[in-house]
């Protein structure tokens, strides 16, 4: 599969519509879980069983996993290369890399958008993580970001993998000037001073014979003006899944399947609250 400008939003749109249906269980689970998100409404909580579990089981699959104050992997050479005479000079060149990735990580943003990515893996069952470079100067040579799962539209491929990802964001000039700085902007795209406005961006990367392509549009008046294209030897994006069922794409996370009990401890909570200062409640519901 190869995209281009103009084949990229239809198919983004495609798989947007696949992923439709699991949009309403996500934000049930969400709103139980995660509802003081501003601005998302949602269910009133009244126990925070749900989310504190949700939280500590995120922090525990960090802890376990990828725990930042411990190397948690390790390079080695090929059992053919180790038993040959450059064994020991591969496997000491390989540790020291390893040693120098470790920095790279502690001194990066891992450990905080890697455990925001584990909690939507958690309530949503599935989560997107996305590694760049860093611009140069910084502390790391490495930045990541934990990818919301609304923005992250995914793709299973030949392999069982989730290989595609498409990311959908809104922005305005100035930060598309920023991100994109060879691309031809359309006249009229900057706006006002006091309203600048944002614009939708869709970003794709999907695999091919070697490597992985990327492309990523401006979806400008219904068209496609593209903003950036190039190829990567490895995916940025590292999709992830609890556990799925079989022809599903996205997972399905412990939260979504506690749902029914998070909802009845909820209602329960409630009933009791309000009987402290009503005992009549108790009876008439």
């Amino acid at each position: 599969m190869t995209l281009t400008p103009e084949t990229l939003l239809p198919r983004h749109a495609a798989a947007l519509a696949r992923r439709r249906p699991w949009e309403g269980v996500w934000q049930d689970c969400y709103d139980h879980v995660l509802s003081g998100t501003p601005g998302a409404g949602g269910a009133q909580l009244y126990d925070a069983t749900a989310p504190d579990a949700a939280e500590q089981l995120a922090a525990s699959l960090l802890a376990e996993l990828t725990p930042p104050w411990s190397r948690w992997f390790g390079l080695a050479p090929s059992r053919a290369l180790a038993e040959s005479a450059q064994g020991p000079a591969a496997a000491a060149a390989l540790e020291a890399a390893a040693e120098t990735l470790q920095g790279h990580l502690d001194r990066s943003n891992f450990a905080v958008e890697m455990h925001q990515a584990f909690l939507d893996l958690v309530v949503a069952g599935s989560g997107v993580l996305l590694v760049e470079e860093a611009p140069p100067g910084g502390l790391s040579a490495l930045r990541f970001t934990a990818v919301p799962l609304r923005e992250a539209v995914l793709e299973e491929g030949e392999s069982g993998r989730l290989d595609t990802v498409y990311r959908a964001a809104a922005l305005d000039a100035a930060t598309l000037r920023r991100r994109y700085p060879d691309a031809v902007l359309p006249p009229g795209i900057e706006g006002t001073e006091e309203s600048p406005g944002k614009h939708r961006v869709v970003e794709a990367v999907w695999p091919e014979r070697t490597g992985c392509g990327y492309l990523a549009v401006l979806d400008w008046e219904g068209r496609a003006v593209p903003l950036a294209a190039g190829r990567f030897n490895d995916s940025p994006f590292i999709a992830f899944r609890w556990m799925k069922a079989p022809g599903e794409v996205y997972g399905r996370g412990p939260v979504m399947k506690a749902l029914p009990d998070i909802r009845t401890a909820n209602k329960v909570t409630f009933y009791v609250v309000c009987a402290q200062s009503d005992p009549s409640v108790l009876r008439d519901g």
